[in-house]
């Protein structure tokens, strides 16, 4: 009988063989079916269609805008006004936001879990906290959001499901899709650099669309390859194709486009520009269901009172959200709903700002994640209500205002999210790199067990 021939190995084939057996192994997990499991389920809202954050990067001083507290350090010029019972207004900071309190909601009864940069606004981005091992395999919340509403995207949906805008300077930077697939990830665009990336001019297109059809020819073969060791390829495949979907549709043009006249009214800056594009995308109702818009600059260790810090930001930021919030009441679908009705918009920092009297000699705030403030409209939102209190400093939460016997924290603020866009917050996918399974909200948080649940006064009584 023959016996079969025996199988040498070089040194170098057995590593080979050795690291695909290994890389296999890990990525096996992400390579199955993505299947979240209810855990009991949780009883959504589903009062609106798309969410808009607005990220504060830098945490804003809430002592001095949305929880104001009065002292011998208060600018005379900030023209303070009590606007309503208990809600004391810098009316020369933000006149036009306070032309849209009835249809805000001002939380006042909320913490951080961090003070550092990077980690707290991680935790913003993702409602976890920061684990080093587990970084890269976390999805951001506006991901889970793409993930959970791609079911329901139609063939005419041409923009990705989740646009940021202007992440730029974050410590934490722009989380991506982390173990979900590179579609969920999201679209960046830096209103800073222009719009003209965005669409095609005409006499560009023949010429794109020959270069477009050379390079389908030419990776055809790595974007039908299954093996784990394409994977990158294929995510950076899905963002070529959603990118020439969406740059080649006749509509794009005009959703980028910024109007002069419009410009004006937002406050002519890269927020306003943002906030202009983030209405095109809800109005246009082309795919976009999350959209994460930031403004940079809030971090005032030092003269946080000179006309470039505070005041600048907080004018261009009141000229873009109160004319965004304006525009979103006021357009209206063939049905009779505002965009409003169906946008739940958040505004917020990664903490607050040391209260009471400026440090001594740089004139400026520190970190505080012991209070702060968040803006919430639309989406069901009641307006013109306050939830919860600080004490006169503005030091402690003294009344979270919402039922329960805590501070809301940013768990919360995503199960409110979740929640309002009828996305079940209790899920969990076991199927990771890591073999650790992911929640859409950690039972555990950043120090502590809490039971997580939705701000219900935003929309109740």
């Amino acid at each position: 009988m023959k016996l079969p021939r025996p199988l040498f190995l070089t040194r170098r084939q057995m590593f080979r063989l050795g690291g695909v057996s290994m890389t296999g192994c890990w990525m096996a997990p992400a390579m199955a079916p993505l299947n979240a499991y209810s855990n009991g389920g949780a009883r959504v809202r589903g009062s609106a269609r798309f969410c808009l954050f607005v990220m504060l990067d830098g945490g804003q001083s809430h002592v001095d805008r949305w929880d104001l507290k009065e002292g011998k350090w208060t600018p005379e010029d900030f023209d303070i006004r009590e606007v309503r019972p208990g809600v004391k207004w810098p009316m020369a900071l933000y006149p036009g936001l306070a032309r849209q309190l009835d249809r805000v909601a001002l939380v006042r009864g909320m913490e951080a879990w961090d003070s550092v940069h990077g980690r707290a606004q991680y935790y913003v981005q993702s409602a976890h906290s920061l684990n080093p091992a587990l970084q890269k395999e976390v999805p951001a919340v506006g991901s889970v959001v793409a993930l959970e509403t791609w079911a329901q995207r139609r063939p005419s949906d041409i923009l990705p499901p989740y646009v940021a805008f202007n992440v730029t300077q974050s410590q934490a930077g722009l989380l991506k899709s982390g173990f979900l697939p590179a579609r969920y990830a999201p679209f960046h665009v830096d209103t800073a650099t222009g719009m003209s990336a965005y669409a095609l001019a005409p006499e560009e297109r023949a010429g794109y669309e020959r270069r477009w059809a050379m390079l389908q020819d030419f990776d055809a073969r790595l974007r039908h390859d299954p093996s784990p060791e394409a994977k990158a390829f294929r995510d950076y495949n899905d963002h070529y194709q959603a990118a020439h979907r969406m740059i080649t549709d006749p509509r794009t043009e005009k959703l980028f486009r910024l109007d002069p006249g419009e410009r004006k009214r937002y406050g002519s800056t890269i927020t306003g520009d943002a906030a202009i594009l983030a209405r095109n995308l809800i109005e246009a109702d082309a795919g976009t269901r999350f959209l994460f818009l930031q403004q940079n600059g809030w971090d005032h260790h030092k003269d946080i009172y000179s006309r470039e810090n505070f005041y600048r930001l907080s004018h261009d930021l009141d000229a873009a959200l109160a004319a965004l919030i304006e525009d979103l009441a006021s357009r209206k679908r063939p049905g009779g709903r505002t965009l409003l009705d169906e946008t739940l918009v958040i505004c917020m920092g990664e903490f607050g700002r040391t209260p009471g009297a400026l440090t001594e000699g740089l004139k400026g705030r520190d970190h505080y994640q012991y209070a702060m403030t968040a803006l919430v409209a639309g989406g069901g939102v009641r307006g013109g209500r306050v939830i919860g209190g600080t004490d006169a400093a503005g030091a402690k939460v003294v009344n979270p205002g919402w039922g329960v016997k805590r501070s809301i924290y940013m768990e919360d603020v995503a199960a409110t999210i979740y929640s309002a866009l009828g996305i079940d917050w209790k899920k969990s996918i076991r199927e990771t790199p890591s073999g650790r399974e992911f929640y859409y909200i950690e039972p555990f948080a950043a120090k502590e067990m809490i039971a997580t649940r939705e701000i219900a006064p935003l929309f109740e009584g």
